[in-house]
C-alpha cells in the first residue's frame, strides 16, 4: 500500500503537470519536496523522469505524473489537482484521509468578544441563543466542579467546536466539556484535569480525541478513567492506515507496559492491523465509554 503524498508535494506535481502541458522543456528545482516525491515512487520502483543536471534540476514525465494521480486515487487518497483552500478539517476529511490538507482552520471564523453595554449584548443576542454551541473562555480557579457530572477534554478544536453534534452519540450526563488545547490553552486544560482528579476522581475523566497511539499515550499519562470513541465494531470496521503514522510507533512499547487494562483490546486492534482513525472521521455514529 502506497502512502499519502503530502499537499506541498501534490501542489509541486500538479504546478509541473500544468506546465509542462504549456511546455515540454519545462524542469523542477531540486528540493525537500522533489525528494519526497522521488522516494515515493523509488518505493514503488518507478522513476516518474530523470535528472537533467544531477541532484539540481529535474524534468518530470506527464504520463507518469497521471500515474502518480491515480495510484493515490485508487488507495483513497485526494488528487494532485484536488483544491483544499475551502475547506476545514472536517470537510476535508470527507475527502481525504489527511484531514490536515483543509486550509481553513477551527478558529479562522472565531473571534473572542469581550461585551460590556447592553446595545452590544443587543446585536448578538439573537446569534447567541439561536446557536447551538457558545465557547466561552472560563476562570479554571472560579469554575464548581462539583456541579459536573463528568468531565470530557476534547483533542481537536474542530472537533470541540462540533461538541453539540457529538453530544447526541455520547448520552453523557450533565458534562463539563473543555477544549484540550494548543499552546494558548493548555495549561489551563491541565491544571483543570489536576483539580478534577483530587477533587471530584470519583467521577469519569474523560478523553475524547483521535484513535491513535499518541492519542491512547495521552489517555493514560495524564490519568484520564476513561476514552470516548465509536464503538468497538464500527472502529474496526472504519480504521485506516494512513492514521497510523510511522512517527508515533515509538510510543508502542510503553503503552504495551502501562496501558490500562479496559484500553488493552483498543491498543491491540491499532497494533495489529497498523491503523487508526482521527477524530474528524467520527461524526454521526454511537460513541461509547472504554
Amino acid at each position: 500500500m502506497a502512502d499519502d503524498l503530502s499537499l506541498k508535494a501534490k501542489r509541486l506535481l500538479a504546478a509541473q503537470h500544468s506546465k509542462l502541458s504549456r511546455d515540454d522543456a519545462a524542469v523542477a528545482n531540486a528540493s525537500r519536496i522533489l525528494n519526497e516525491i522521488l522516494n515515493w515512487c523509488d518505493d514503488l520502483e518507478f522513476q516518474p523522469g530523470k535528472w537533467l543536471k544531477p541532484n539540481k534540476i529535474y524534468r518530470f514525465d506527464r504520463e507518469y505524473i497521471a500515474q502518480i494521480n491515480q495510484t493515490l486515487l485508487d488507495e483513497g487518497y485526494g488528487s494532485i489537482f484536488d483544491n483544499f483552500n475551502q475547506d476545514n478539517h472536517r470537510s476535508a476529511a470527507q475527502r481525504n484521509p489527511n484531514e490536515k490538507q483543509g486550509k481553513r482552520k477551527p478558529t479562522h471564523h472565531l473571534i473572542l468578544a469581550a461585551v460590556t453595554d447592553r446595545v452590544a449584548l443587543g446585536a448578538i443576542n439573537q446569534y447567541f441563543y439561536l446557536s447551538q454551541q457558545t465557547n466561552i473562555e472560563l476562570d479554571v480557579s472560579q469554575l464548581k466542579l462539583e456541579t459536573f457530572e463528568c468531565l470530557v477534554v476534547v483533542e481537536n478544536r474542530d472537533s470541540f467546536n462540533d461538541w453539540f453534534e457529538f453530544k447526541h452519540y455520547a448520552s453523557l450526563a450533565n458534562p463539563l466539556v473543555i477544549y484540550r488545547g494548543d499552546k494558548h490553552h493548555s495549561t489551563a486544560c491541565k491544571t483543570l484535569l489536576r483539580r478534577w482528579l483530587n477533587t471530584q476522581g470519583h467521577k469519569p475523566s474523560i478523553y475524547f480525541g483521535d484513535y491513535d497511539l499518541a492519542g491512547l499515550r495521552i489517555a493514560t499519562s495524564a490519568g484520564y478513567s476513561h476514552l470516548l470513541l465509536p464503538e468497538y465494531t464500527w472502529l474496526s470496521q472504519h480504521i485506516i492506515k494512513p492514521h497510523y503514522p510511522d512517527n508515533q510507533h515509538k510510543y508502542l512499547a510503553r503503552l504495551e507496559r502501562d496501558c490500562p487494562t479496559g484500553w488493552q483490546l483498543l491498543l491491540n486492534l491499532m497494533d495489529e492491523k497498523r491503523a487508526g482513525l482521527r477524530q474528524q472521521k467520527m461524526y454521526q455514529t454511537p460513541l461509547m465509554l472504554y
